[in-house]
């Protein structure tokens, strides 16, 4: 990858050159002290490395793969865990000569080798089990290893396990999670919205520090699973058959326990701020798991038709605001991904309702064109107000 520091340092003198702050002189001979460096995989040396060590492997693979089923058991084992400790061996190492990103890349392999262990380990002693369960015993091994090392990326890894255990769960209908999400069906997205927002919580927690990359990465899917679960919800109006079933399930109950504890952590660790505006950002999210939790209460009551009607319209208010919430407090706080997805959100939301109160009223035809008008207009004027939006923000971090 090309030097990033020397890329940013050259747009940043040519800034302050405009500006008047440095000469121009001053600024050729600021980056002739750091001159960007050639890419590293644009040197022949890398590229035949890379090409032969994938034609080694791929002929090592294809020899294993016919001889499987006669190698013993213990030489199988031993070569994965020789590997995966192979693998962070060079990754450590790596790091500490000033490699960092090769010595991440090298840990990411050792930590997908765990979980390639655990299914030979599987497979070899006939253990039985739900899908899940292997991918919940690689998360839990990896992420204490991801913080004790610290490493941003096998600590990505592992919460990437941590969100496919999560939907394998959802899936497996002999889960506890599974089981309750088919009690009824709007406990589906439900449980999604949900653990979005547990998702979020815990990327807040990590902070400005040390773990920002996993910061990012979490509540960027955090939001992801949130407002995916609530743009879910907002067609629940049309579910008659679903909303008087009564359905109980406490194990919903217990994970919109659980994001309600990941926001009361999450208060702790927000931006510096007033404490007006960190408390209206954590009112915004508690209003959004209020409005689970009174949809859940609804459904274990048998609530008529109507009441449902309603949440439904009052869904297709809080995701609006909520998706305005977080660009606004995404530019305050320069949290440029919040700015992002929340213009997405808003964009999918607008387009959703448009076609759910026309798609009736209009031929297929005449609809498709008229959204497609719209969808056009729409992504105009909401990149206007993105590029407005982060632009104020990165005005307000150089300040």
């Amino acid at each position: 990858m090309a030097d990033r520091f020397a890329t940013r340092l050259a747009a940043e003198v040519r800034n302050w050159v405009r500006d008047n702050l440095i000469s121009a002189g001053q600024g050729e001979q600021i980056l002739a002290r750091y001159p960007a460096g050639a890419a590293w995989f644009s040197r022949p040396i890398v590229l035949f490395s890379l090409i032969g060590g994938a034609l080694i492997a791929g002929g090592i693979a294809l020899v294993v793969a016919h001889n499987w089923e006669g190698i013993h058991r213990w030489v199988k084992l031993g070569g994965v865990v020789g590997l995966m400790g192979i693998a962070h061996w060079g990754g450590l190492a790596l790091r500490d000569r000033d490699h960092p990103r090769l010595g991440e890349g090298l840990l990411v392999i050792g930590g997908s080798l765990l979980m390639i262990g655990i299914a030979l380990i599987g497979q070899i002693y006939n253990l039985s089990g739900r899908p899940s369960d292997p991918v919940l015993l690689w998360w839990v091994l990896l992420l204490p290893a991801a913080y004790a090392l610290p490493s941003m990326a096998l600590g990505g890894l592992g919460f990437l396990g941590v969100a496919l255990w999560f939907g394998l769960s959802l899936a497996d209908e002999t889960t506890l999670l599974g089981e309750a999400v088919r009690l009824n069906d709007l406990f589906f997205p439900m449980a999604i919205a949900a653990g979005g927002m547990v998702f979020f919580g815990l990327g807040v927690i990590h902070g400005d520090g040390e773990y920002r990359r996993l910061r990012q990465l979490l509540e960027q899917l955090g939001l992801i699973a949130f407002f995916g679960g609530l743009l879910t919800l907002s067609f629940s109006w049309r579910k008659e058959e679903a909303t008087h079933s009564g359905a109980v399930s406490f194990t919903l109950l217990a994970l919109l326990a659980l994001a309600l504890l990941s926001l009361a952590l999450a208060a702790y660790r927000l931006p510096p701020d007033s404490l007006a505006n960190r408390r209206g950002f954590l009112a915004v999210l508690l209003v959004l798991l209020l409005y689970l939790f009174a949809l859940k209460v609804a459904i274990g009551f048998g609530a008529p038709w109507q009441v449902f009607r309603t949440l439904a319209f009052l869904n297709w208010f809080l995701v609006f605001a909520a998706g305005l919430a977080i660009i606004l407090y995404g530019a305050r706080w320069d949290r440029r991904s919040w700015i992002n997805w929340g213009v997405v959100f808003i964009g999918v939301h607008a387009i959703a309702r448009y076609i759910d109160l026309f798609g009736s009223m209009l031929q297929t035809s005449l609809l498709f064109f008229s959204a497609g008008v719209f969808v056009l207009l729409l992504g105009w004027e909401l990149e206007r107000m993105r590029r407005r939006i982060m632009g104020q923000a990165i005005a307000r971090e150089r300040a």
